[in-house]
């Protein structure tokens, strides 16, 4: 089970850690790409990361992937959508995606109802400040 802990790790992948310690830990990614702001994007089978000067700044999981965040089963449970955005307490929304700033994801393809689209991304603090203004308040059907 990858485990979230909100601004600290997402499974293996530790926020700060360097492309080398990500390897390291994980082995060769099946990808490696630059997205574009020239941050380094590995992928590996059900997961990846975004890694920049600073390290991973960004860890992300889809539906093949066993993912918890505070004892939420985030693939496995059924409400488990609704629960994560219970416990943050305050979604918000932007760019098609779900953002917890509470607990440091995102979100997509859960509250469309869009299971080809599901995933949950975990970020580094700060990571979508500049979207800040630009967020909407969701509010669960």
């Amino acid at each position: 089970m990858n485990v979230i802990e909100p601004y600290v790790s997402a499974g293996s992948f530790k926020f700060g850690a360097s492309y080398d310690e990500v390897v390291a830990a994980l082995g060769a990614p099946r990808s490696t790409e630059k997205n574009r702001l020239s941050e380094t994007v590995v992928r590996y089978d059900g997961c990846g990361a975004t890694i920049s000067s600073r390290g991973v700044v960004e860890a992300y999981f889809l539906p093949e992937t066993d993912v918890s965040l505070s004892g939420v089963d985030v693939f496995g449970e059924a409400a488990a959508f609704r629960s994560l955005c219970a416990l943050d307490g305050d979604p918000k929304e932007t760019l098609g995606f779900i953002v917890l700033l509470k607990l440091g994801i995102t979100m997509t393809g859960f509250h469309d109802g869009d299971a080809a689209q599901q995933a949950i991304t975990a970020f580094e603090k700060g990571r979508w400040d500049q979207l800040l203004g630009e967020m909407q308040e969701y509010r669960a059907a």
